[in-house]
C-alpha cells in the first residue's frame, strides 16, 4: 500500500464522512444530547490518524523480510496505543483550555480503559482495511499476470503461425520456379501457360495467404495452378489421378495446407510409374472436408523430405481445429499417404 489516487482519497473522504456522520447521530440519539463540533474534530482526527498509522506503517512491519518482524510489529502496535492514549489526552486538554470540558483531566483507570478500548476499536479496523487492501492488491497483481500470460500466449500463437506459413511458402515458391526453368527450356510454347499460373500461385502464396483462413474454392484453384505446372513439366509421362467432389462452396480453410501437401507429391513422390499413378482427392459438403494424397514412395524412404513440411501443417491444424481435425500421413506398404478431415459439426 503506497499513496492514494483521487479517487481512493475520494472513497475515503465519502466514507469516512458517512461513518463519523451514522456514529454521531446514533450516539446523540441514545445520550440525548450532541457535543461541540470541535468535540468531534479533534477525537475524530485522533480516531482516523491511528486508523492509518495501523494500517500504513503497523501492519507491513508483520510482512517484511526481518528476523524479529514479530517484535518489531509489537512494539509498534504498543506504540499506536501510547500515540491514541497520547493523541486523546491532549484532545481532552485542549477541549478544556477551550472550555468545553471540565478540568483538571483526571487520568485513572477508567479513564484509561475507555481511551484504549476505543483505541482497539479502530485499530481492529484498520486491521481489517490492511487485508482486504492487501488481498485486493494480490488479486490485481493476479489479473495483471493472467493478463500478461494470456497476451504473451496469443503473441506466440500468432508468431508461430508466421513462423510455420514462412517455412511453406518459399518452399513452394522456389520449386515452381524450377518447373518454369524446365519448362521454358523443353516446351517454349507453354511458357506463357506457365507464368500465368506461377503468377497466381505467388500473388497467393504472398498476399492471400495472410489471411487466417480463406475459401477453399480459392485453395482448390492454386492447387490446380500447382498441378497444371507439373503437368507442363511432366508432359505426358505424369501418372496422376486428380478428383473433386465440392458440394459446399462457403466453406473457408487455413490457408497453403491442401497447396504443400500436393508440393510435397510432386517433390518428393515417383510419378512416372503408369502402374503406380499418384492420386490427389478432395471433397467437401456440409459436414466435413476430406482429403487425400497417395504416390508410390522413393526407395531411398525421403519421400517425406524429413516430414518437416508435414510437421508444420499438424502443428498449423492443431491451432486452428484443436478437436474437430484428425490429419495422418506415412508410408502404406510403398505408399506414401497423407490424409485430413476437417469436420464443421
Amino acid at each position: 500500500m503506497g499513496k492514494f489516487s483521487k479517487n481512493e482519497l475520494r472513497i475515503h473522504l465519502v466514507c469516512w464522512l458517512a461513518y463519523i456522520f451514522i456514529e454521531v447521530v446514533l450516539a446523540g440519539i441514545v445520550s440525548e444530547k450532541f457535543n461541540n463540533f470541535f468535540f468531534y474534530a479533534l477525537f475524530y482526527l485522533v480516531n482516523i490518524s491511528i486508523f492509518y498509522f495501523h494500517s500504513l506503517w503497523v501492519m507491513p512491519l508483520l510482512y517484511n523480510n526481518a528476523k524479529n518482524r514479530i517484535i518489531h510489529f509489537l512494539l509498534g502496535l504498543i506504540l499506536a496505543y501510547g500515540l491514541y492514549l497520547f493523541g486523546a489526552t491532549l484532545a481532552n486538554l485542549l477541549l478544556g483550555a477551550m472550555g468545553i470540558r471540565n478540568l483538571p483531566l483526571e487520568i485513572t483507570i477508567r479513564y484509561i480503559g475507555v481511551t484504549i478500548s476505543r483505541a482497539s476499536l479502530f485499530i481492529m479496523f484498520a486491521s481489517g482495511y490492511f487485508y482486504l487492501n492487501r488481498h485486493l492488491e494480490r488479486k490485481d497483481i493476479e489479473m495483471q499476470q493472467l493478463r500478461e500470460i494470456e497476451g504473451l500466449k496469443y503473441q506466440l500463437v500468432i508468431a508461430e503461425k508466421d513462423f510455420l506459413r514462412t517455412q511453406i511458402n518459399p518452399h513452394l515458391l522456389f520449386n515452381t520456379l524450377t518447373f518454369i526453368r524446365n519448362a521454358s527450356k523443353n516446351n517454349p510454347e507453354n511458357v506463357a501457360v506457365a507464368i500465368a499460373a506461377l503468377t497466381e500461385l505467388m500473388e497467393y502464396a504472398l498476399e492471400d495467404s495472410k489471411s487466417e483462413l480463406v475459401p477453399l474454392a480459392q485453395e482448390i484453384a492454386q492447387m490446380e495452378n500447382l498441378i497444371k505446372l507439373n503437368r507442363l513439366r511432366f508432359e505426358h509421362l505424369l501418372n496422376l489421378s486428380y478428383t473433386k467432389d465440392i458440394n459446399n462452396s462457403k466453406v473457408v480453410i487455413l490457408p497453403i495446407i491442401f497447396l504443400t501437401l500436393v508440393e510435397n507429391l510432386f517433390k518428393h513422390g515417383i510419378l512416372n510409374d503408369p502402374d503406380h499413378p499418384a492420386s490427389i482427392e478432395i471433397c467437401a459438403n456440409e459436414q466435413e472436408i476430406y482429403f487425400r494424397t497417395s504416390n508410390l514412395a522413393a526407395r531411398n524412404g525421403k519421400t517425406a523430405g524429413g516430414q518437416t513440411g508435414l510437421k508444420n501443417i499438424s502443428a498449423r491444424l492443431e491451432h486452428a481445429y484443436p478437436t474437430n481435425h484428425s490429419f495422418i500421413y506415412g508410408f502404406n506398404n510403398n505408399r506414401f499417404e497423407t490424409q485430413l478431415k476437417i469436420d464443421f459439426v
